[in-house]
Parts: structure tokens; sequence; C-alpha cells
């Protein structure tokens, strides 16, 4: 446990930098989507002032309706924020790992060849990615909340119509992924998520041991994997199930993979992967 709350503070102090620039750019991003998104407002109330109609608010909100906060939310610079997140986050999964094995003086060497067991190593990285993720979903909570008392307070009290949060989204935005509004979807998504992080280490961890060789059986696992799921879903079992029997038994077989992955990362690291 010593080893591995190390190796945690250790690597957090090199991802900080990083999450600390994609934080207040997101935060930028974000912001400028609130104004944005209210002199767009603003310019079409001005015009519809301009062509003589009454300034109204029951007139106006007959026309075009109510304003949300889902106005911002579904803005082109909010969105791009998000997926620069998420895409910045994959990038750093993947560069978190790398960054150790390359270069002349592979520091591998030196965290590998440390007292206590290797797979301190593999807890503490995947730590490292849980905790930004999870920093990231907070932050975005409270910018939220931010946002809305912000344009709240541009947009006149009688067109702005207050709506949760949860409801802030499309099922098509990416931001309805990232904050779910229902825990039952979060549990999915994110069970899904992590599962989907621990094999891609395996791929990496089979790379890394057998280099090219290591790739060929990765591919040839990951396909192997991808037609185990495709034949089980074609054998329409799926067809006969409930709803809430479907949504568990994604779960499950999440889990299993997710066990499975992590116990061959185990293994890989303690037996294939020399120093």
């Amino acid at each position: 446990m010593k080893k591995f709350m190390e190796l945690w503070i250790f690597e957090w102090n090199r991802a900080k930098r990083f999450y600390g620039f994609l934080l207040a750019f997101v935060t930028v991003l974000q912001a400028y989507a609130v104004f944005h998104e209210y002199h767009f407002w603003k310019d079409g109330y001005e015009n519809y002032r301009q062509q003589g109609y009454a300034v109204m608010s029951e007139q106006y909100l007959q026309d075009f309706g109510n304003v949300t906060t889902a106005a911002v939310t579904s803005n082109s610079f909010f969105v791009f924020s998000i997926m620069t997140a998420v895409f910045a986050l994959l990038f750093y999964s993947v560069f978190i790992w790398y960054q150790d094995w390359t270069g002349k003086n592979r520091f591998s060497l030196r965290l590998l060849s440390l007292p206590g067991n290797r797979f301190a190593v593999y807890a503490a990285k995947f730590a490292t990615i849980w905790l930004l993720i999870t920093g990231l979903q907070v932050w975005q909570i409270g910018l939220l909340y931010l946002e809305e008392l912000v344009f709240s307070g541009l947009i006149p009290a009688d067109i702005y119509l207050d709506i949760p949060l949860q409801m802030a989204s499309t099922s098509a935005s990416p931001l309805s992924l990232a904050l779910p509004s229902l825990f039952s979807n979060y549990l999915l998504y994110y069970t899904i998520g992590y599962t989907a992080l621990t094999l891609g280490y395996t791929f990496i961890l089979m790379h890394l041991s057998g280099r090219w060789k290591g790739v060929l059986f990765a591919g040839i696992l990951a396909v192997g994997l991808i037609a185990a799921i495709v034949l089980f879903l074609r054998t329409g079992i799926t067809t006969s199930l409930y709803a809430e029997e479907k949504y568990w038994v994604m779960i499950s077989v999440s889990l299993v993979l997710f066990l499975s992955g992590t116990w061959a990362n185990y293994r890989l690291l303690e037996k294939r992967i020399s120093v």
C-alpha cells in the first residue's frame, strides 16, 4: 500500500500541469459559450424589436419560446470543450504508460525494480486516470451551476425558463455521456468505460512485453473478443430479455471483462515484463 500511495502521488504530480491546463481550457471555452449564446439571443431579440413587433414577453414567447440553459450546453464551443477533454484524457491514458517506456534511459526499469509488488505501478496509473476523470466531472458540475447562474442573470426573467441541470443536454450531446442524468446510466456508462480502459491497458502491456508480437497477439485477442460479442448478439438471446435484464447483463459482462483484464495485467507485469 505504501508503494502504491507513493507512486500515485508521483503520477499525480506529473499530471497536474497537464490537468490544470485542461481544466482552464474547458472553463474558458464554456465561459465563452455562455456569452456567445447570450449575444446570439440578444441580436435576435433586437432584430425582433426593430421589425416593429410589440416587445411583449407573451408575444415573443409565442413566437420563439423560452430560453433555457440547454441553449448553452448545445453551443458548439461548449460541445467542443467536452469533446476536447474526453480526447485529452484518452490520449493521456495511453501516454501515461509510454512516457516511462520510451527514451534511452527508460524510467520504467526503475519503477519495476522498486521493492514491492509490481502491480502497484499499474494500480497507481489506473487510479490517476480515475482521479482525473472524477475531478473533471466534479469540476463540470460546478461549472454548470455557475454557467446557469450567469446565463439566467443575463436573460430577462420573464423569458428565461429555469430547468433542472439534468435536462440541460439532449441524449445526443456528449454532456449526457459525461454526466448522465440517471444514476443507472452513470453506472452503466462508466462500468463499460473503465472496462474498456482496463482492456486497453492489457493491449498496451502486451505491446510493452512482446513488442510487435505483443501487438499481433493483442490484435488477435481484440478481434476474437469483438467476434464473440457479435455472435452473442446474433443468437437473439437479448431479444427475449426485458430492458432491466439487458441492463444487468451488460453490467455483469463488463465486470467479468474488467476482472479478467485486471488479472491479465497483473500477470503481464509480474511474469512477462523483465528488467
